[in-house]
C-alpha cells in the first residue's frame, strides 16, 4: 500500500519528494523491525541482533516495487524517444534518474542516521559489524601508507573494492531489474548508522554526513548508474523490442556503465591520493555532477527538447 501513495510523475516534477518518501518508508520499516527485535545465538556464546538487517528488508520490498516501475517506464520513454527520433541528448534521457535515486539514497541514510542516533547501541549490530570492517580496511590502508606503501596501491585497493560493489549493482540489477536496489539501501543503511553513531542530536546529522559527500557522492552515483545502466538493458530485453531499439538501448546503458566506472575512479582518487590529486578530481566530478543537476531541472518542450 504505502509504494502506492508515491506517484510517477510527481516523483519527476519533483525529484526532492523522494527524499522525503525514502525517509518515511525507512522510518516505518527500522519501527518495525524494531518491534520485532529478532535475536539468534551463535555457538551458544555469540548473541547477534538482526533488528537492522530487518530494517534493511522493510526498507527494501516496497521501494522494489515503485523503482521496478519507475525503470520500466525509464525504457518505455527511451523507446519512444528513439522511435521518433528526438534529438534529445544521451544525458537528458537519464539525468533525472541519477538525481530521482540520488535523492532515495540520502533519505534513506537521514532515516537510518536519525534512529540509530535515539535507538539503543545494539539495534543495529548488523551495520556496526560492517563498520569494523570499513574501518579496518582504512586502517590497513594508513599502516601501509605509513609502513612504505604508495598511494597508487592504497588507490588500487580502494577502487578495486569499490569496482566490485558497482559490479555487483549492475549485475543484480541486470538479473532481477531493480536489484541494484539492495546495494543503495545496504550502503545507505551503513552510512547512516555511522553518521547516527557520531551525531550528539539530530542537529549534527547534516554536518556528519558533509564529511563523507567529497569521495561519498562519486562513489554512490557510480553505484547508482551501473544500477540503471543494468535495469534498462533488463527491461529492454523483457519488452521484447525490436533490434535496433535494444542496441541503442544497450549502448545507452553502456555509456551509463562507462560513466559509472569513471566516478568510482574519481572517489577512490578522492579517497586516497595527496591534496593535488585530490582537488583535481573534486573539480572534474563536481563539475560533471552540476551539469547533470543543471540539465535535471530545466523542463522539456513537447519536442523533447530543453527549453
Amino acid at each position: 500500500m504505502l509504494e502506492s501513495l508515491v506517484k510517477y510523475d510527481e516523483v519527476e516534477k519533483h525529484p526532492w519528494t523522494m527524499f522525503l518518501w525514502a525517509m518515511l518508508l525507512s522510518s516505518i520499516g527500522i519501527l518495525l523491525s524494531f518491534q520485532l527485535n529478532f535475536e539468534i545465538t551463535i555457538a551458544q556464546t555469540t548473541t547477534v541482533n538482526l533488528t537492522g538487517l530487518f530494517a534493511v528488508l522493510f526498507s527494501l520490498i516496497p521501494s522494489i516495487h515503485f523503482l521496478t516501475v519507475f525503470i520500466n517506464k525509464q525504457e518505455k520513454m527511451d523507446e519512444k524517444d528513439i522511435a521518433k527520433h528526438y534529438e534529445k541528448g544521451f544525458w537528458m534521457r537519464h539525468d533525472k534518474d541519477v538525481v530521482i535515486f540520488l535523492y532515495y539514497f540520502f533519505g534513506l541514510t537521514f532515516a537510518f542516521a536519525f534512529w540509530a542516533l535515539v535507538m539503543p547501541a545494539g539495534t543495529f549490530q548488523m551495520q556496526m559489524l560492517e563498520i569494523q570492517k570499513i574501518r579496518a580496511m582504512a586502517g590497513n590502508i594508513l599502516m601501509g601508507l605509513a609502513g612504505g606503501e604508495t598511494q597508487l596501491i592504497s588507490f588500487a585497493r580502494v577502487l578495486l573494492n569499490n569496482l566490485q560493489v558497482m559490479g555487483f549493482a549492475f549485475v543484480f540489477s541486470l538479473l532481477f531489474g531493480a536489484g541494484a536496489v539492495f546495494v543503495i539501501v545496504w550502503n545507505a543503511s551503513i552510512l547512516g548508522v555511522y553518521v547516527g553513531r557520531l551525531s550528539k542530536t539530530i542537529f549534527h546529522i547534516p554536518g556528519e554526513m558533509l564529511t563523507f559527500l567529497p569521495h561519498g557522492i562519486p562513489e554512490i552515483s557510480g553505484y547508482v548508474l551501473a544500477g540503471i545502466a543494468g535495469g534498462i538493458i533488463s527491461a529492454a530485453i523483457i519488452r521484447g523490442h525490436k533490434k535496433e531499439i535494444v542496441m541503442k538501448v544497450i549502448f545507452d546503458a553502456m555509456k551509463l556503465l562507462g560513466i559509472a566506472i569513471l566516478f568510482v575512479f574519481l572517489g577512490a582518487l578522492i579517497e586516497t591520493m595527496d591534496m593535488t590529486v585530490k582537488f583535481i578530481s573534486i573539480f572534474i566530478f563536481y563539475t560533471i555532477f552540476i551539469y547533470i543537476i543543471t540539465i535535471a531541472v530545466t523542463p522539456f518542450n513537447e519536442k523533447g527538447k530543453k527549453k
